[in-house]
């Protein structure tokens, strides 16, 4: 697998702060593009890694979101 120009794949460390590439969606939870989130665990296998991120919603600080199985494609590093 490789990046398009302008795209980056690396490992993200856990903790690490990243944003959404695209609007995402899992059951009745959905991240908009560009929400910031940090890495809670990574997932690494022998084709690919996948994360889960926390993140919190800009309009509602108070409320986290927790999304996994995503990918670099999916979250970018800050």
């Amino acid at each position: 697998m490789s990046a398009s120009p302008g795209e980056s794949l690396m490992t993200l460390q856990t903790l690490a702060p990243v944003h959404a590439t695209h609007d995402l969606q899992q059951g009745h939870t959905i991240v908009r593009t560009g929400w910031h989130g940090r890495v809670v665990n990574s997932f690494p296998n022998w084709s690919s890694t996948t994360y889960s991120v926390e993140f919190v919603p800009d309009e509602d600080p108070a409320i986290t979101l927790t999304l996994s199985g995503l990918t670099e494609w999916d979250v970018q590093p800050d």
